[in-house]
């Protein structure tokens, strides 16, 4: 399963990942320090080093960030029980504490108690032992040691429980906050496409009535940008990604609503186009250049068998981005061109994002626009 994306991860799961990390590359420098010094915990660092890299392996690979809590907490666990048991209980116990952390933090509060009173128990049963096999060991025959050591260990409890409950509560809540205002914003896009359908409609309606062909063209020009902006609210409606969107799915929707609203089924689309997101500003921008765009192709390029071939090739270049945007109609009159309004409105867009238009007409008309950055 492929790596998610860091944003995208829970806080529990960015903690195990951390935590996993972590112990990796402390186990290693220990096996390092413990080898060349020549103590025989190395070989415990060692396997405490293996181990918890296959457990990674296998838990990134299942992708259950729950289930990789509990491995990575029972082999920290047995090998703190082991260096315990090799070093016979000396200065190792201190790092008994720190165990339970990873518990409170990664796990649930059920697993939170069963995991925890299991390790407990474990490690009571493993130091009684120790204290009657040893009976001159510095730590369990001290009872100031002791005391501290089980005060310490009174205190990573309570605030254990403390911080899983406090902060279980927040995300809760903060959770909670991000689908209300996750659904309101998604109302308002719906509630924007609306009104904008509704202003072309009243448009397309006044055109319909109109005698003068001037006054229509330029009704039916106003009617396809107001919907070229209406059907990127409605992507955004739809997409569980609100703050910007992917620019190849809004291409994909745009004109196919345009080739839609211009019933032509000889159209023919062509894309390449490579991966980005946009924000909402740029995307307008970029909708209303491409709605011009693709709208004179429609009435411009035909072949004599009335087809129409459009290629939009989109790419991400070392020093910004390539738009060439082609279609299979006869050679265009570059100076009748220019003066068009639909033109100053593409001009106005490569200018808004600082970028450079060159123009071809052989073949079909061939707009080749290098961008510096794609937004405001």
């Amino acid at each position: 399963m492929p790596i998610k994306d860091i944003n995208s991860l829970h806080y529990k799961e960015l903690f195990i990942y951390g935590a996993y990390l972590t112990v990796i590359v402390l186990a290693l420098i220990g096996s390092i320090v413990d080898f060349i010094l020549g103590n025989e915990d190395a070989y415990i660092c060692i396997a405490y080093t293996v181990l918890t890299l296959l457990a990674f392996r296998y838990s990134h690979k299942k992708q259950n960030f729950k289930q990789s809590a509990v491995i990575l907490f029972w082999i920290s666990a047995f090998a703190e029980y082991l260096f315990l048991y090799i070093n016979r209980v000396d200065f190792d116990i201190i790092f008994a504490i720190l165990v339970p952390i990873i518990a409170f933090i990664s796990m649930d509060i059920k697993k939170i108690i069963l995991n925890i009173s299991l390790y407990y128990a474990i490690l009571a049963a493993l130091l009684v032992y120790f204290y009657f096999e040893t009976p001159n060991n510095i730590f369990l025959h001290n009872l100031k040691y002791m005391f501290a050591f089980v005060i310490a260990n009174m205190f990573i409890i309570s605030f254990g429980f403390f911080y899983h409950l406090a902060i279980s509560k927040t995300v809760k809540n903060l959770q909670e906050t991000n689908y209300q205002n996750r659904l309101l914003l998604k109302e308002v896009h719906h509630r924007v496409k609306n009104n904008l359908n509704l202003m072309a409609s009243i448009l397309g309606l006044q055109s319909f009535k109109s005698n003068c062909p001037i006054l229509k063209k330029s009704l039916e020009s106003s009617k396809r940008r107001i919907e070229s902006m209406a059907t990127l609210h409605e992507v955004l409606y739809k997409s569980s990604e609100l703050k910007s969107l992917s620019l190849k799915e809004y291409i994909n929707k745009l004109v196919s609503n345009i080739i839609q609203s211009e019933s032509s089924s000889n159209v023919k689309v062509n894309y390449q186009i490579d991966s980005i997101n946009l924000t909402i500003n740029s995307l307008i921008q970029f909708g209303i250049m491409l709605n011009e765009m693709v709208t004179n192709s429609i009435k411009y390029a035909k072949e004599a068998d009335g087809t129409i071939e459009i290629n939009i090739t989109f790419k991400i270049m070392p020093l910004g981005y390539k738009l060439i945007y082609c279609d299979n109609g006869k050679k265009v009159d570059i100076n009748k061109l220019e003066k068009g309004f639909g033109f100053n409105l593409i001009k106005l867009t490569v200018e808004h994002f600082n970028g450079e238009m060159y123009i071809l007409t052989e073949g079909g008309l061939c707009y080749n626009i290098y961008f510096k950055h794609l937004e405001d």
